[in-house]
């Protein structure tokens, strides 16, 4: 609807990240960041505010220009397939 006035509209959709509110849950930030490799396919790296925000600029700047209507999964790949999770539901029988 908005395309016919210039205006983009796109979506960022992360997985799990430490923050000052997730940190405050009963874990250290490094815990937490200890569990989500354990849960996540790019075994090494931990998505960070900073890797967001750095998603966001792109949406933003002229080199997103041609992207709307899009929902960015920051995800490490977890939405489409996840074989750490797949293995733990079959090992509980789930």
């Amino acid at each position: 609807e908005l395309g016919q006035y210039g205006i983009r509209v796109n979506c960022i959709s992360s997985s799990g990240l430490v923050t000052g509110l997730s940190a405050g849950q009963g874990a250290t930030p490094e815990q937490i960041e200890a569990g989500l490799d354990e849960l996540g396919n790019l075994k090494g790296k931990i998505l960070r505010v900073e890797d967001v925000a750095k998603a966001v600029l792109f949406l933003a700047s002229d080199d997103g220009g041609y992207v709307s209507g899009h929902n960015l999964m920051l995800d490490g790949g977890f939405s489409v397939v996840n074989p750490t999770m797949l293995k733990a539901t079959s090992r509980h029988g789930s």
